[in-house]
């Protein structure tokens, strides 16, 4: 797990990522592996760096396939002095996802991984990863995960199949989180996350008792993470990034609430989608 004290250093600048929202930058770092590196954008958005350091640990106690992760400084010295950042130069306490390239391509649509589905039926790790996923994202109440941007990373090792969840800074619904508790019992609508009624009736046509039991599975898994454990998380929040009291205890609050709840909502979710 993540601690604050556990810091690279960005060594060399090689591209910023024009993707919608953040821009990301690629980095090298001091521990010679790339990073893709998201910053507070000149101080105006701490919360999706948060929200990333709160993920990325739930993530790995949730056993949801991430990239590795780090916190990681930049210096403004080695960025390029004729290059336009699109949102403010990266600097300061950022937050790093290990750049993935070996046999990972981006997942374009929720159809890529329908497709996958049908003509790998023995391939149940592409399976168990995406429950997990749609679990994961009903929990922590994740609005940037939908079927037309799913957020994912494929990747293919041999006959194995998996994904990868990426980019986690808008849990919460992106909300401020003095306004988290206004959402604390809210189910995310079909269509704002990957409960597919297409992807979920393939499922449970092909591996339907199976299906059931991972879902129980990671439901159980998340109810039964300590609340310490989440605690501690949130309380380790770097002091660059500015979180009061108020709105750390209303994160842990959102967070340990709705792990008693992550099953109920999974269910009703399902009923809305005819299964």
């Amino acid at each position: 797990m993540i601690i604050e004290h556990h810091v690279l250093k960005a060594k060399l600048f090689i591209k910023e990522f024009e993707t919608r929202g953040s821009y990301p930058s690629l980095f090298l770092c001091s521990d010679n592996e790339k990073y893709v590196v998201k910053h507070s954008q000149v101080g105006r958005n701490y919360i999706h760096l948060i929200n990333e350091f709160i993920a990325a640990q739930l993530a790995q106690i949730a056993q949801i396939p991430i990239p590795d992760f780090s916190l990681i400084t930049v210096d403004t010295d080695i960025l390029p002095s004729d290059f336009i950042f699109n949102h403010g130069k990266p600097q300061g306490l950022c937050f790093g996802s290990k750049y993935l390239h070996d046999y990972v391509e981006n997942v374009n649509s929720i159809d890529y991984i329908i497709d996958i589905i049908i003509d790998r039926k023995d391939n149940f790790k592409v399976i168990e990863d995406i429950i997990n996923i749609c679990v994961f994202d009903v929990w922590l109440r994740n609005n940037d995960r939908s079927p037309n941007n799913p957020n994912l990373l494929i990747q293919e090792i041999g006959r194995e199949i998996g994904l990868i969840a990426i980019d986690h800074s808008s849990i919460f619904t992106g909300l401020r989180y003095s306004l988290i508790k206004n959402e604390i019992e809210e189910i995310p609508p079909i269509g704002d996350i990957l409960v597919d009624k297409e992807l979920f009736s393939l499922l449970n046509d092909y591996l339907g008792i199976f299906i059931r039991s991972q879902i129980e599975k990671e439901c159980d898994l998340i109810a039964n993470i300590s609340d310490n454990v989440v605690t501690n998380i949130v309380n380790n929040i770097p002091a660059a990034w500015p979180v009061s009291i108020y709105e750390k205890r209303q994160i842990i609050n959102f967070i340990n609430y709705r792990k008693g709840k992550v099953k109920e909502h999974f269910n009703i979710l399902l009923e809305q989608i005819g299964l």
